[in-house]
């Protein structure tokens, strides 16, 4: 497969972000009620990390939807690549819970939940099953690659971007009647239609003529609607009593503001060249583990925030606590996957390629 190292980058950093933003979960809500400086601060580092999710779709796209698809194959790597890697992190979240929660007793409130039923039922059915959400709304989306490929095909490039405009339409609307109460999609696996236009988008966008914008345009357009996220949400935080809607609404994946900034990045990184080859071995050797990384960091995220509490009053130290933490997660995380790789080699003679790993085409398409 032609190595993408810019893309490569742009993946270690949205997992890295993914990270940000839970370290930071706890510190803005535990804040938002006095809105101080601690809140600030917190709200910074979750604004700038808002495009991780979006990214990820956007990178999706980019690569899945180039090249048809054998479907017997496609098919199976995706099971074995996504599906039972999902049920599988999915029962072993349920059993660190109610060991962490007590053990035992822990068990037995699991039990009483439903068991492994309860948590298929929550993850898939329903919009719960903590940060793996993610997984049935993407695994969803590479369910209907082939279909979306087969749609292109027929109808041409430009009808094909303008399907995705239609679709990120249909979810940036979706979010701001969910966030003034009415929610339009409750599955987890049903909301990668609201998805749509990312995944749609970020195969086509690239093609048109808004890559001839300059690097300097798109950066300039993230920082700005990154600026807007921060300073938005930290309006509505303050008028959350007489504002109609949801004061976390700008922080959703597909909120306009949200979507400007992933959009922007996305772009900026399309047209960056990676030529230092200190980075290209460090993007080179994280991609991989990209999956397992987000799977396993929620884990090591509440050990390491207790390891922090213990040692020194976080709360003071924000500002430079959420990177820090943030960092040695994100190292713990990949050096747990890199080790999970080498016990897997002693097993697995040859490694089998990925899912999502299809062979790359260059033919830009400037027509829109």
């Amino acid at each position: 497969m032609e190595r993408k190292d810019n893309l490569d980058l742009l993946r270690c950093l949205s997992i890295l972000m993914v990270i940000v933003i839970h370290v930071s979960a706890t510190h803005l809500l535990g804040n938002a009620a006095k809105m101080n400086t601690n809140f600030d601060i917190a709200n910074f580092y979750d604004s700038i990390s808002r495009t991780a999710v979006p990214l990820f779709v956007l990178l999706s796209g980019y690569f899945t939807l180039r090249k048809s698809k054998n479907l017997k194959m496609y098919f199976k790597k995706l099971t074995l690549g996504l599906i039972i890697p999902t049920l599988v992190w999915m029962v072993l979240y349920e059993v660190f819970e109610f060991l962490d929660a007590g053990g035992w007793n822990g068990f037995i409130q699991f039990v009483k939940d439903g068991g492994l039923w309860g948590s298929f039922d929550n993850l898939f059915l329903n919009n719960l099953g903590r940060h793996l959400w993610f997984m049935p709304m993407f695994i969803g989306l590479q369910i209907l690659a082939p279909l979306l490929i087969f749609i292109r095909k027929q109808i041409g490039e430009v009808a094909f971007f303008i399907l995705g405009l239609f679709f990120l339409a249909v979810g940036l609307l979706e979010a701001f009647f969910a966030f003034r109460g009415t929610d339009m999609i409750i599955a987890n696996v049903f909301s990668c239609v609201l998805y749509l236009g990312y995944f749609i988008l970020g195969y086509s966008l690239p093609k048109t003529i808004l890559s001839r914008l300059k690097k300097v345009i798109w950066f300039a357009f993230f920082a700005l609607s990154t600026a807007a996220i921060y300073f938005l949400t930290n309006w509505a935080m303050e008028n959350r009593a007489d504002i109609s809607f949801k004061p976390l609404y700008f922080y959703d994946y597909l909120s306009i503001v949200v979507v400007i900034a992933a959009f922007s990045l996305f772009m900026l990184f399309t047209k960056i060249q990676i030529r230092n080859t200190g980075l290209q071995k460090i993007s080179r050797s994280i991609t991989p583990h990209i999956f397992f990384i987000y799977f396993v960091h929620l884990i090591i995220l509440r050990y390491v925030t207790r390891f922090f509490a213990e040692i020194m009053p976080v709360e003071d130290h924000l500002s430079w606590a959420i990177p820090l933490m943030s960092i040695i997660i994100f190292i713990l995380s990949y050096l747990i996957s890199l080790l999970f790789s080498t016990l897997k080699s002693l097993f697995v003679k040859k490694k089998q390629p990925g899912p999502l790993d299809f062979k790359m085409t260059n033919s830009p398409i400037e027509k829109v």
